[in-house]
C-alpha cells in the first residue's frame, strides 16, 4: 500500500430533484479514471473532485449514470445539497502518506506544510457548475471535516481551529 489517497473516500450525499430523479454524488480523490465517461464535465479532474450520478431503473434494478463532474477539487469532502445547491468543501488537506523519496512515511508537520486553505464551492446540483466559491477567504485546511448547513448557513472548521460560516439564500 502507498496510502495515495485515491479513489471514493468519505460519505456519499443524495438529493431528490423536483422530476422526481434521485441523485449521488460521491468525494473522489486523486485524477478521474481514463475510462469514466461522464456526460458533464466542469473543467479538469487531473486532482481530484465531486462525481454526480442519477440513480435509473434498468430492467427492474437501479443502477448509477455517471452524471457530472465538478472541477479540480484538492481532497475534497463529502458535499451537502440544499434547495438544488451542492456544496462542497476542497478541504486542501495532503492526504498522501508514503513518502517514496525518503522512504517511510510523511510525518504529520510535513503533511501540514504540503496542506493548503480549504475551498468552499456552490454548485449547480443537476449541473456541477460553479456558483460560487469562498476563493482565499480560509487560511487553512480542514482534517477530517465535513459540512454542516443549518438556517441558510454553511458551516465548517479548519485545522487552525477556526469556525468558518457562510451564508447563501434560502431559495435557488
Amino acid at each position: 500500500m502507498d496510502f495515495a489517497g485515491a479513489g471514493t473516500w468519505g460519505s456519499l450525499a443524495s438529493w431528490e430533484d423536483t422530476q422526481g430523479t434521485r441523485w449521488v454524488l460521491a468525494p473522489v480523490w486523486g485524477p478521474k479514471h481514463p475510462k469514466a465517461a461522464f456526460p458533464v464535465t466542469n473543467g479538469e479532474t487531473n486532482v481530484s473532485t465531486i462525481a454526480a450520478f442519477k440513480v435509473e431503473d434498468r430492467g427492474g434494478k437501479p443502477v448509477l449514470a455517471n452524471a457530472w463532474t465538478a472541477r479540480n477539487m484538492i481532497t475534497p469532502a463529502a458535499p451537502a445539497i440544499a434547495n438544488g445547491v451542492v456544496f462542497a468543501l476542497a478541504t486542501g488537506e495532503w492526504v498522501r502518506q508514503a513518502n517514496d523519496r525518503e522512504g517511510g512515511l510523511y510525518q504529520a508537520d510535513a503533511r501540514v506544510q504540503k496542506s493548503a486553505p480549504a475551498v468552499l464551492y456552490a454548485l449547480d446540483a443537476a449541473t456541477g457548475k460553479e456558483l460560487w466559491s469562498s476563493g482565499s477567504q480560509v487560511t487553512s485546511f480542514t482534517h477530517n471535516g465535513e459540512l454542516s448547513i443549518a438556517n441558510g448557513r454553511i458551516y465548517f472548521t479548519t485545522y487552525d481551529n477556526m469556525l468558518y460560516c457562510f451564508g447563501f439564500p434560502m431559495e435557488h
